[in-house]
């Protein structure tokens, strides 16, 4: 019994040491308050980001210029996604993602289904300015061909109060891509096509079948 005791106590014990002993180092680090913002991002005449403007309508002044090897336009504004630091009142950027903007055509699409893409989520800006997509879409290594994105305007619709109800189509031809792995992808479609108080659809063709997003501008 009293051998029993003894080692219930010394395994006990090599618990409490084991879960005081971590692995890491406690602290604070250069991502630890990492932050990320959907931005229209505006370059130098270096073609070096400057400064953004947030979806939440907020403009940040980048403390040092920040370059990306897609972004080659001098005194340009794109769409991407900043990730930054903030230190006191100073934004420290860390890396900027390419965002695909996707306008809206006013021809509609043909008849045929749209190939079929992972859909993970879709939001639409605070400004109101674009609706974003957050994608997943299948490819493979080392192919010649590329998968095509776009949007078009299926039906207009207007009510009584002189509001318009949109109904858009996410198109997506997956072109012989080898469909080996998932590749997250971000899209923005732009509202400039619509106004104030005008509902908007957006349908989606994904691998569970039809997905349906509506926002109201």
């Amino acid at each position: 019994f009293r051998s029993k005791s003894f080692f219930f106590l010394f395994l006990i014990v090599i618990l409490l040491v084991a879960c005081t002993n971590d692995s890491f180092k406690t602290g604070d680090s250069e991502y630890s308050y990492l932050q990320s913002d959907f931005v229209e991002a505006t370059t130098n005449t270096n073609a070096a980001f400057v400064s953004a403007v947030t979806d939440d309508g907020d403009t940040l002044l980048l403390h040092s210029a920040l370059s990306a090897k897609w972004a080659t336009k001098a005194d340009t504004t794109y769409r991407a996604q900043l990730y930054y630091n903030r230190n006191n009142l100073e934004v420290v950027p860390i890396a900027m993602s390419k965002v695909y903007v996707l306008p809206v055509s006013q021809q509609p699409h043909t008849t045929n289904t749209p190939d079929p893409m992972g859909f993970t989520s879709a939001w639409i800006a605070k400004t109101r300015k674009y609706i974003n997509l957050e994608l997943a879409l299948k490819t493979g290594k080392n192919t010649e061909n590329k998968q095509s994105l776009g949007v078009s305007l299926e039906n207009v619709v207007s009510s009584v109060s002189g509001t318009n109800k949109y109904t858009l189509r996410l198109l997506h031809q997956q072109n012989n891509v080898p469909q080996y792995y998932t590749v997250r992808t971000f899209v923005s479609i732009p509202t400039t096509f619509a106004h104030k108080g005008d509902s908007i659809e957006v349908h989606i063709n994904t691998y569970k079948g039809e997905v349906i997003k509506a926002f109201i501008l």
